[in-house]
């Protein structure tokens, strides 16, 4: 059974998303269906042994662990476009909220203007 616990892999099915990090929601997507893909391709193959177990295991954590970062990105995003919305309509929003949808804002921001990286 070949090696499929590397982020990486020769296969026509890597996308350049986990080649290169993912940055959105939709990178975070096509990664885990990139891992999904990878176990998939193991499943058939799957022995007894604890080598072939730990790699197609890791397969699915890594894939689970891309689909929790999506959905995370994609609450966040959410948020900040409901207070923004809410702010233009004039509505003044608790402490909190408006702290916690900053904190996303900036985290976003970060992620896509850091340098050296192509969206």
């Amino acid at each position: 059974m070949t090696d499929h616990s590397s982020p990486t892999s020769p296969s026509s099915r890597t996308t350049a998303a986990a080649t290169v990090g993912p940055r959105s929601a939709a990178e975070h997507y096509a990664a885990a269906e990139t891992w999904f893909v990878r176990a998939r391709e193991m499943h058939p193959h799957l022995s007894s042994r604890a080598a072939d177990q730990d790699a197609y295991r890791k397969c699915m954590d890594w894939a689970g662990m891309h689909l929790r970062l999506a959905e995370a990105l994609t609450a966040g995003a959410a948020q900040v476009a409901t207070q923004l919305r809410l702010k233009a309509d004039g509505y003044r929003l608790n402490t909190a909220l408006g702290s916690e949808a900053y904190q996303w804002d900036t985290l976003l921001r970060d992620i896509h203007s850091k340098p050296g990286r192509t969206a």
